[in-house]
């Protein structure tokens, strides 16, 4: 049926819209059943009638796609609408914890901040709890568990993802009790 039959040219009706046509069912006895559908990437078929084309180009595979651009920037991909008219229109958007969006690819400073932010891999409340301060390593959303618990002054001491072991050398401390010269602070050198 997808040429021309009783005055209905389904093959001509599908083409002019850039669509391929299919006759599931090629028997004399089973008619109007020829389809338009959408050609790839595009989704979509209609019997009858030209198709509604879709195509979710965050779905797309090829190395210059939405998708691909998204996710090698460790980020999500939304197209908003996937009509096949509506080419363009996605975006890359940051993953939770982290928050924006850019239209056409991905989001170009994509940071957490471990020290302040609540999550399951930052540290909360742990280097405050301790009365130590916290260090974060890189805010790259992609560089996780890189935070550290860094001792106050007069002590010293780090120690990634956890407290630290916070070490004071009374010698170094200027001060006046501190012997400076010929001071030996056991364990502290």
């Amino acid at each position: 049926e997808c040429g021309c039959t009783g005055g209905t040219c389904a093959g001509a009706t599908c083409s002019a819209e850039g669509q391929d046509c299919e006759d599931p069912v090629m028997t004399v006895d089973v008619t109007e059943d020829w389809k338009c559908v959408c050609v790839a990437p595009a989704t979509g078929d209609e019997v009858g009638t030209p198709a509604v084309c879709r195509v979710d180009e965050c779905a797309v595979a090829c190395g210059t796609c939405a998708g691909t651009a998204c996710s090698d920037a460790g980020q999500d991909c939304e197209d908003p609408d996937t009509l096949e008219t509506s080419p363009n229109d996605w975006t890359c958007n940051r993953k939770a914890p982290a928050e924006g969006s850019t239209p056409g690819g991905p989001v170009a400073a994509c940071t957490i901040d471990e020290c302040t932010f609540t999550c399951g891999t930052c540290s909360q409340n742990t280097c405050a709890d301790a009365g130590q301060d916290c260090e974060e390593g890189s805010t790259d959303a992609g560089s996780l568990s890189d935070w550290s618990c860094t001792c106050r002054p007069p002590a010293a001491g780090s120690t990634a993802t956890a407290p630290a072991a916070c070490g004071l050398n009374e010698c170094a401390v200027a001060c006046g009790t501190c012997a400076g010269t010929g001071c030996n602070d056991a364990g502290h050198g």
